[in-house]
């Protein structure tokens, strides 16, 4: 017969063989899945945009000035720097020329430019001074070409010189926005 403490001593090394493995594998898990925060990517070139030796935060978003949700009826005007539906001459005009055919019409120099569907948070102050505000009537037709679909964010300048964005929250003969309008 053979030597039991033979089978023993290889039955041990087979589980000590196994466990090294096992442990092995976790290891290499852990390194692969951290494997940026181990060994960061670092930039070549370096900026320096202050002669201070304490660091420089990031600037900070701009303060609002009226920010919520709002809804603007069929035929009403929406006043941006105060936040309000109002009868009479706002920022705009949610135009209703049929029950299909809609309008978001500028009114009083205030001027507007589709962003599209995007993330409303995203969206920073600094991005917004650089969009090419107009004055032109967006077409928002309850149909395929509707250009003011729920999601779709849309940037302005108020009548009061004030930028600011909204997102169509709800779209039919009532349009639901959420809004923000940034301080000067």
């Amino acid at each position: 017969m053979g030597n039991p403490e033979g089978t023993r001593d290889s039955s041990a090394r087979i589980q000590i063989t196994v466990a090294l493995i096992g442990l092995l594998g976790v290891v290499a898990t852990a390194l692969i899945s951290n494997w940026n925060n181990i060994f960061p990517k670092s930039n070549s070139t370096q900026t320096v945009t202050s002669s201070s030796s304490a660091p420089t935060a990031k600037k900070p978003e701009r303060a609002a000035h009226s920010s919520g949700q709002l809804v603007v009826r069929g035929t009403w005007h929406c006043d941006l720097d105060t936040g309000a539906e109002t009868n009479t001459a706002g920022d705009f005009w949610w135009e209703q020329e049929t029950d299909v055919k809609r309008f978001l019409t500028p009114e009083s120099g205030a001027a507007f430019f589709v962003v599209g569907i995007r993330d409303f948070d995203s969206l920073r102050f600094a991005e917004l001074e650089h969009f090419q505000y107009s004055a032109q009537r967006i077409e928002a037709d309850d149909a395929p070409a509707n250009n003011l679909p729920r999601g779709t964010v849309v940037a302005y300048r108020t009548k009061q010189g004030r930028l600011g964005k909204f997102r169509v929250a709800d779209y039919g003969r009532n349009m639901t926005i959420r809004w923000i309008t940034y301080d000067k």
